[in-house]
């Protein structure tokens, strides 16, 4: 399951999504399709079926979809600021503590 990391929070509009990375201290603007992807996320999350959702009504593959839905998730773990609880959890230990 996705979920956003502790230091991040966000607010939807009708423009799109803003996140705030209280960690680095900066703000990422989500125009409104990525904005559907975060909401997929936040809401249900995952992104389960909404490769369909926006493929169907706009007469799009659905696999290529997915693949870029995939992608833009993917870089948001990668930046840390959507955790996947579905993964263990990297322990970070001092050099000195092992």
């Amino acid at each position: 399951m996705l979920t956003p990391a502790d230091h991040i929070h966000h607010a939807t509009g009708p423009r799109g999504t803003a996140v705030l990375d209280l960690r680095r201290g900066k703000w990422l603007m989500l125009d409104p399709d990525a904005s559907k992807i975060w909401q997929a996320v936040t809401v249900r999350g995952g992104t389960a079926g909404l490769a369909d959702e926006i493929a169907v009504p706009t007469g799009q593959d659905p696999q290529a979809i997915s693949g870029r839905i995939n992608a833009f998730v993917d870089e948001l773990v990668v930046a840390g600021v959507l955790v996947d609880t579905d993964r263990p959890r990297r322990v970070h230990r001092r050099w000195w503590r092992r």
